[in-house]
């Protein structure tokens, strides 16, 4: 039974990523604005910028979706070429990439729009939050009891 759950959790944490949306929610872009004291103008900018990017990103996040459902399912089936893997592995590697520059572009819009203190106290809370999640996962690893 243990064997069991720690592959589910195994599983669960390699799913993450995929399920990871960019940009923040409504309550933590409502932080971030309090956090980096954003104008009215720039918050409009900001909304602006996700909105306009939002069907690109759901049409990408579900193409990387799909490439790398496609890819574990051949990698399931033992009958699958190692020809046809390195293709699949290929499609969802470049799904993955087109995703995270499309992201990037988003970023450099809003990060045009704010102050250099207001860029600067960005990264810092990132940062934090990185640790954090740094934190959180190696917690679970730990439950887990796996190396960490």
């Amino acid at each position: 039974m243990t064997h069991l759950f720690r592959s589910f959790a195994i599983l669960a944490l390699a799913a993450l990523p995929s399920l990871a949306q960019p940009g923040p929610g409504p309550r933590e872009g409502r932080h971030l604005a309090r956090a980096l004291n954003l104008t009215e103008a720039q918050q409009t900018g900001i909304q602006a910028i996700h909105e306009k990017h939002r069907p690109d990103m759901v049409l990408r996040r579900e193409a990387a979706r799909r490439a790398q459902s496609d890819l574990r399912q051949a990698l399931q089936d033992p009958a699958t070429p190692e020809a046809q893997l390195r293709t699949l592995h290929d499609k969802a590697s470049s799904a993955r990439f087109d995703l995270l520059l499309a992201g990037r572009a988003i970023h450099q819009e809003v990060q045009a729009l704010l102050t250099p203190e207001q860029r600067a106290k960005a990264a810092e809370l990132r940062a934090t939050r990185r640790a954090h999640r740094q934190e959180r996962v190696r917690h679970f690893r730990m439950a887990m009891g796996m190396a960490g």
